[in-house]
């Protein structure tokens, strides 16, 4: 009877043992992952379709321009009121229904303040590039966009987000750069981002001010990078050890949240070949230049420590640009540009855009931007989602490590809960382990194997019925690529 009650004992043992082999345990993701929402960016559709579109990216975040000089009156009157949205003057009709359609997709608007009408520049530039805006002309029009879209004027949606302008560091959108020959956009951008704060804050107390996001790199007499763009911005100095000038600068600079345009010219650890570029793998020196601002008092926001977001980054895709990235590298690369942000301390991240434009043909395939997450189409019912999609909806990566293989991921619906490890096998794919994702959706573990040691195989992620693309053991490294495709001969 012992002997057969210890065989029973032993058979119920290999039994459990088996069992956990084909239905590991979860191990418990780190809690402390900090939230990663996800958006995207220059959504110009009002069609419910394009918000689903957005929606189905796994994206909780919209951006679309307000184009001032489209809303105000090209020769306003004598008489009339900018600081009021309710002024006849005014035509909103475009941007009411695209909010309106936004938040009722159960989407958070982001609207970017974009460039500005004649009259309210004291120098020759376009609508678009807009040459030495009047500050009190531009805080009047925030303060009448704010109130308009407070969640109190006229039952329309609130939007809590504001953006002030777009990459002032860049004379393709922001003028004056220069004059004679000493920068001054730092200077002229930082009077109009405290006007367009004040606007805001007057309308909406609780409303939230973005710095206009910057673009990325150095092009000496044409473009500042972002790095000094910053600092001058701040009154800091140093790049090594960022402190504050002695400047008073004017009382500080007023606005709640710090935007980067880090299109990055190769893989997502790509650094840019100036000191003061900021790519995907430069944003550790911007957020450290960020905190040394902070503690020196010269950010006046909402925010003890200064949030930076991305709210835009992408790689054109091939197809359609045959300069592009082909399709599986620009897979691993969207997860991995996600990973990456997310460690680096970004919160927010939004991939520009929804949806390819249509190319003109007598246009060379490096002027387009073929780096939406659809191809184009005539209509939003007929786009088509490209395959990084998944890869931005729901990132997952796996690096083999000497401590074992590190993962690391979001499921799409940014949610918790059991998120099985899936490794290919034998032909096949095996669970090799089961996580759980905290309550963002998040989940990372470094799991005690081998697997990938030798570059062969592929790991991915499952989230009840929905898997995230393979990620390769062998890696595509980094590599020359511009960010809206390389040229290519027409």
């Amino acid at each position: 009877m012992r002997l057969a009650s210890q065989a029973s004992r032993v058979t119920i043992v290999l039994a459990a043992v088996a069992l956990a082999c084909l239905f590991p345990s979860p191990t418990q993701a780190r809690a402390k992952l900090p939230p990663l929402q996800t958006g995207v960016s220059y959504v110009y559709d009002s069609d419910p379709i394009a918000f689903e579109h957005v929606k189905a990216a796994g994206a909780s975040l919209v951006q679309t321009p307000l184009r001032w000089a489209n809303v105000a009156p090209t020769n306003p009157p004598a008489t009339w009121n900018p600081a009021d949205p309710a002024d006849p003057n005014y035509d909103w009709s475009a941007i009411d229904e695209w909010v309106r359609n936004a938040v009722a997709a159960g989407l958070t608007p982001l609207l970017q303040v974009r460039g500005a009408p004649l009259w309210a520049q004291r120098c020759q530039g376009t609508t678009e590039a807009p040459c030495d805006i009047d500050p009190a002309a531009l805080r009047a029009f925030a303060e009448a966009a704010v109130r308009r879209y407070s969640g109190n004027f006229a039952g329309l949606p609130r939007v809590r987000y504001w953006q002030a302008l777009n990459e002032p560091n860049l004379s393709l959108f922001f003028a004056p750069q220069y004059v004679n020959g000493r920068t001054v956009s730092p200077y002229v951008y930082r009077r109009l981002l405290n006007s367009f704060y004040a606007g805001a804050k007057a309308a909406d107390p609780d409303s939230l001010v973005l710095a206009a996001g910057l673009g990325p790199y150095t092009v000496p007499g044409y473009t500042i990078g972002p790095m000094a763009f910053t600092r001058k911005l701040l009154c800091m100095q140093g790049r090594e050890h960022p402190h504050p000038t002695g400047s008073k600068c004017e009382g500080g600079v007023h606005f709640d949240i710090y935007d980067i345009h880090p299109y990055t010219a190769g893989a997502p650890s790509h650094k840019g070949p100036q000191l003061d570029d900021v790519e995907l793998g430069d944003l550790p020196k911007l957020t450290a230049l960020l905190a040394a601002a902070d503690r020196a008092g010269r950010i006046k926001g909402t925010f003890r420590h200064t949030p930076l977001w991305v709210t835009e980054l992408a790689w054109d895709s091939n197809p359609p640009d045959p300069g592009g990235l082909a399709m599986p590298i620009l897979d691993q690369w969207t997860a991995e540009a996600l990973y990456r942000a997310s460690k680096d301390g970004i919160r927010r991240f939004f991939w520009f855009s929804l949806s390819d434009p249509k190319k003109k043909p007598d246009e060379p395939w490096q002027w387009t931007t073929q780096a939406g997450l659809y191809f184009w189409a005539g209509n939003a019912a007929n786009q088509q989602p490209k395959e990084n999609l998944t890869a931005f909806r729901f990132p997952f990566v796996a690096f083999a490590r000497r401590a074992g293989l590190y993962v690391w991921g979001r499921n799409g619906a940014s949610a918790g809960g059991r998120i099985q490890i899936e490794a290919v096998k034998d032909g096949s794919w095996k669970v090799i382990r089961v996580l759980r994702a905290n309550k963002n959706g998040l989940f990372e573990a470094t799991l005690p194997i081998h697997y990938g040691r030798n570059k062969r195989g592929a790991v991915r992620a499952r989230y009840f019925g929905e898997r995230s693309l393979a990620f390769p053991m062998k890696r595509v490294g980094d590599f020359p690529q511009q960010p809206f495709g390389n040229p290519v001969p027409e």
